[in-house]
């Protein structure tokens, strides 16, 4: 694999798994679920998470442990943190069950909006689509307008040795994701 991809899987793996749930100066704001709307929880455990960039030809499983205070924090629905705040970020059931998900987020310069659906029980599985353009953003690789599929599938409990936040790469690089957002 090439530099480039291996920099992409872990930029778009990061991205993917941080939630928009800080304001600039780190206040917390829920923006994405307004009172009446229960968003789903994913069962807390492992998470396999296979997922697929097009455009970039990339195809990438990773593990993802969380449990109940984790879930809220590294949202499924894929909205960009680090600290950015987040002008947008919507999230809506529809008619069919599916979910409907919108976002636009800024800071340090970088600028990233998603718009998608998401379908599953997120007790043992889901997937999720959606379309992401990213501006600004100091790795190069980046920047630009994908679509991202994620399959997602429990698997059974944490490991021993792996902590809520923990993402692991399929390399076997663990990241924890609530460290790198700044949670």
């Amino acid at each position: 694999m090439s530099i480039w991809k291996a920099g992409v899987i872990a930029g778009i793996a990061v991205l993917a798994a941080t939630a928009c749930s800080k304001t600039g100066d780190g206040d917390a704001i829920d923006k994405a679920a307004p009172a009446a709307v229960e968003v789903p929880k994913r069962k807390p455990g492992l998470w396999k998470q296979t997922m697929l960039v097009e455009g970039a030809d990339v195809l990438q499983t990773v593990k993802l442990c969380i449990d109940e205070a984790s879930d809220p924090k590294l949202a499924w629905w894929g909205q960009q943190g680090f600290k950015q705040a987040c002008s947008k970020n919507e999230i809506n059931r529809q008619p069919d069950g599916s979910w409907k998900f919108s976002s636009v987020c800024e800071g340090a310069g970088v600028k990233t909006t998603n718009d998608g659906a998401a379908v599953g029980d997120f007790s043992s599985r889901y997937q999720l689509r959606a379309e992401s353009t990213t501006t600004g953003a100091p790795i190069p690789q980046l920047n630009g307008s994908r679509t991202i599929t994620i399959d997602a599938e429990w698997v059974g409990e944490c490991p021993a040795g792996m902590s809520p936040g923990d993402l692991e790469l399929p390399n076997g690089q663990r990241v924890n994701m609530l460290e790198v957002s700044g949670q």
